[in-house]
């Protein structure tokens, strides 16, 4: 257990927005405004998977999962290899990888791949772009309800959309995070679990609000996390490059996603090498019904 500061969203921001372009005259490029909570993390890299797993620490339960092992064996040898610093190499053959975890370890039918990001720490100097982020040191998760199915349209469809939107496809959109070099001491992913988060599920106000991601021809939609004292952090102290973590960030029958953030380790070496690591995000589909011949 240690004790961090966590970055929430003020309440007090009713309609919070961030440009991804370079923002009108006179506009602020955001409107954040953090409200800084100390808090309890936990440290779970010495629970065994099953006993993780017994606790419900997976996408279904929690909304998150420590994943040991790649797809394949020959995805971990050109990992150690560098081949990630390759980004031909990560559509090809890491995409590939991916569906295969996921297959094995969910249980989905079919999976779409549409993006992923690489966050290097360390690397102010260069620009930021989808090679080359920063990670995130503010709790949110990345779609809400209303990203996710505009996902889906965009990506798949109206059809497939009104499938998922009828229950013939059970569909949960996964970020599959993975350190590219390790083990992971600078800025470690904590994951809050998701039956500790009010949803807004029984009428109340969930503890997250959707904040505006404007681009220069139209924009997205991601979550921002609101304090709770009932939420409970965990990270997986010293994670290395042979795990990733399932991060649940959209599912069409229900509210359960993980907010997550980048956060400072008080424990962590002065002198400890950048974060470096990829996430990339999954629509994944379950066929609950034959689609109509």
């Amino acid at each position: 257990m240690v004790r961090a500061s966590i970055n929430y969203l003020d309440r007090a921001v009713q309609a919070p927005y961030q440009y991804l372009c370079e923002p009108p005259a006179g506009e602020a490029i955001d409107n954040f405004r953090d409200d800084v909570v100390p808090l309890d993390v936990e440290d779970i890299s010495g629970v065994p998977l099953p006993e993780q797993h017994a606790r419900g620490w997976t996408t279904e339960q929690a909304g998150f999962q420590i994943v040991q092992g790649f797809g394949a064996p020959q995805t971990q040898a050109a990992w150690a290899e560098g081949r990630w610093d390759d980004d031909e190499w990560l559509r090809k053959q890491y995409y590939d990888d991916v569906t295969e975890l996921l297959r094995k370890e969910l249980g989905i039918t079919s999976t779409f791949i549409f993006d992923h990001t690489v966050r290097k720490s360390g690397t102010e100097h260069l620009p930021d772009t989808p090679q080359n982020r920063k990670p995130v040191p503010r709790a949110h998760c990345d779609q809400s309800r209303r990203a996710g199915e505009t996902r889906i349209r965009k990506h798949l469809g109206d059809d497939v959309l009104a499938r998922v939107q009828r229950g013939e496809l059970h569909c949960q959109l996964v970020n599959v995070w993975r350190p590219l070099r390790g083990p992971v001491e600078e800025f470690p992913l904590a994951v809050a679990d998701s039956r500790s988060v009010d949803r807004g599920e029984d009428g109340g106000k969930p503890d997250w609000i959707a904040s505006e991601l404007r681009y220069e021809t139209w924009s997205g939609e991601t979550l921002l996390i609101h304090h709770n004292p009932k939420h409970q952090w965990y990270y997986y102290k010293g994670i290395d490059t042979d795990k990733s973590i399932f991060l649940k960030t959209y599912d069409s029958k229900t509210e359960t996603r993980t907010p997550h953030t980048a956060f400072v380790d008080p424990t962590s070496r002065p002198d400890a090498q950048p974060r470096w690591s990829v996430e990339v995000r999954v629509l994944c589909f379950t066929e609950t019904q034959p689609a109509a011949q």
